[in-house]
């Protein structure tokens, strides 16, 4: 009798502690609202359940609320996949930076994003468009006027967005600005645009990013600025990018009235580093899954053509990951044994 209360004492005790009850590794990947995040996370998604055999699901929810959630280190959300420096980098002082709570550990690898100011490849080959300093030359303004006539537009992107304020402070004061109409523009009408101007071999000026799949289908060409030299406003005095002397001030509408005439900024946009997050705790609960989200290295290219797969050919993340994680074993191996 003692023995049998031993023994049911004992399997009591092994189904209450964590590892037995999670007999499989689970972890909460947090599912940010843009197409390259949602790709990323499934194909770690695909990853983990194949090659780990976990559990895994995906929770979507606005960044800033996911960065807290992960912050913590308590299994609520365990991978950030999509994670852009400089512009998260209040976030990454408090939960990744050393003397931080250093919560989160990115992987070893970031990808580079590029944003700025796109044209054709045709209309740099043939008219020889390379830098910002181009538009301000009448003849070559002429070259990006809407089909429909008119003034030459640039297309700022979406009402709202950060760059798109950005986007008109620089047309200022690069100077092209007075030969241009600035139009706001959301993503799915600037892309009917691009379409519309390579077919008929015409001019198209936007803001764009990368990445995104129109860098696919199309041929398109980001135009020299100077170097970004550092944030020159007094809210950034706290940011390792801060320079007193920099070309980047930038004074947000919802500061001021004037933010337009009162910012300045004559330099490309500062170098995006983006980056896979995991909670320290895979470290000690799941090792081997943390050493691949450290490992794991995404080709920017590669994110192009999912991207596309799923905006433009309307495949589903899941069904775009799986296909990529089957057709590419050889790159999720060296990911998974950190070797190249």
């Amino acid at each position: 009798m003692i023995r049998k209360l031993i023994a049911t004492v004992a399997v009591s005790a092994t189904l209450a502690s964590p590892l037995y009850a999670q007999s499989k590794p689970k972890l909460v990947i947090g599912e940010q609202n843009w197409t390259g995040a949602i790709v990323i996370g499934n194909l770690i998604a695909e990853v983990v359940r194949t090659r780990f055999d976990a559990d895994v699901s995906l929770l979507s929810a606005d960044l800033p609320v996911l960065m807290s959630s992960a912050g913590k280190n308590d299994g609520s959300v365990d991978v950030l996949p999509d994670i852009y420096l400089p512009n998260q980098a209040t976030a990454w002082g408090k939960y990744v930076a050393a003397g931080s709570a250093e919560t989160l550990v990115p992987n070893a690898n970031p990808y580079i994003s590029e944003q700025g100011f796109y044209i054709p490849g045709y209309i740099q080959d043939e008219y020889g468009v390379t830098s910002v300093d181009d538009l301000k030359r009448p003849e070559i303004a002429e070259l990006f006027k809407s089909p429909a006539g008119g003034k030459p537009e640039f297309l700022i992107g979406p009402a709202g967005w950060e760059s798109t304020y950005i986007s008109q402070i620089k047309a200022k004061d690069y100077g092209f600005a007075p030969l241009f109409e600035d139009v706001s523009t959301e993503a799915s009408v600037t892309y009917a645009r691009i379409d519309a101007a390579f077919k008929a071999k015409t001019g198209v000026l936007f803001y764009g990013y990368t990445p995104d799949w129109i860098f696919v289908n199309y041929d398109l060409r980001l135009l020299q600025e100077p170097e970004f030299d550092g944030y020159a406003q007094d809210n950034k005095k706290d940011d390792p990018l801060y320079n007193p002397d920099g070309k980047w001030l930038y004074v947000s509408p919802t500061e001021d009235p004037d933010w337009l005439n009162k910012s300045r900024i004559t330099s490309a946009f500062p170098p995006s580093k983006v980056y896979v997050l995991h909670a320290k705790r895979l470290e000690t609960d799941a090792p081997e899954i943390a050493a691949f989200l450290t490992n794991i290295t995404i080709d920017p290219k590669v994110l192009n053509e999912l991207i596309k797969q799923v905006e433009k050919d309307k495949e589903t993340p899941e069904a775009a990951a799986r296909a990529w994680v089957a057709a590419n074993a050889a790159i999720v191996d060296g990911w998974v044994k950190g070797t190249p």
